[in-house]
């Protein structure tokens, strides 16, 4: 119908097979591609062993997060945090109990999910609640400093601020750990992206 109108298609990562897709499903003839190297210069990759039983597993990767959110409260630079389901409700759980009335900010504020400094995102999470806590990160009006998420928190999500995304445990694809660790540092500002295998 629209026979020349032009189409682009855009990507932050997309490996060759799936840019063949994208091609095949757009329906385009000897597109040109432009390719750019991913990596950003000012995110800081790095990685660790963890432990996988007993307090090795989280409880060590968890502590020194949750001295430092207890010590910094609104100055904790905003962190994504990575895992499986079981992991990142774990890991909500686990702050939550360590953590009691300070979890809320500022201390003694009504115990909602407004006022915590944490939160846990995935798709069996109430819907609304997801789409509230990305509206006010955008808007730059979050309480929120760690987010405990799976994959369902990123692909399409464009918040600047986010200084640190950690991994518990190993995505299942490079194309996913890029597209994850990607969400840090969007403002062209330092950050990290740290794996824990």
């Amino acid at each position: 119908m629209f026979a020349k109108t032009p189409v682009i298609g855009l990507t932050a990562t997309a490996t060759k097979i799936m840019q063949k897709k994208i091609e095949e499903s757009l329906g385009l003839i000897a597109p040109i591609v432009i390719d750019v190297n991913p990596d950003r210069k000012n995110i800081h990759f790095s990685s660790s062993r963890r432990g996988n039983q007993g307090d090795e597993r989280l409880v060590n990767i968890l502590d020194p997060l949750l001295k430092d959110l207890r010590d910094k409260r609104q100055d904790f630079p905003l962190t994504i945090i990575y895992g499986n389901l079981e992991t990142i409700a774990n890991c909500f759980s686990y702050f939550s109990s360590k953590l009691g009335i300070e979890q809320y900010e500022p201390v003694g504020a009504p115990k909602c999910a407004r006022n915590r400094l944490f939160s846990q995102y995935h798709a069996q999470y109430p819907e609304h609640e997801r789409q509230r806590m990305v509206d006010e990160l955008v808007q730059g009006k979050s309480k929120l400093k760690i987010i405990f998420a799976t994959i369902a928190f990123g692909i399409g999500l464009d918040i600047s601020n986010i200084r640190q995304v950690i991994h518990i445990g190993v995505p299942y694809t490079m194309e996913e750990y890029f597209q994850e660790a990607g969400r840090a540092g969007r403002d062209g500002l330092p950050a990290r992206a740290h794996i824990f295998f």
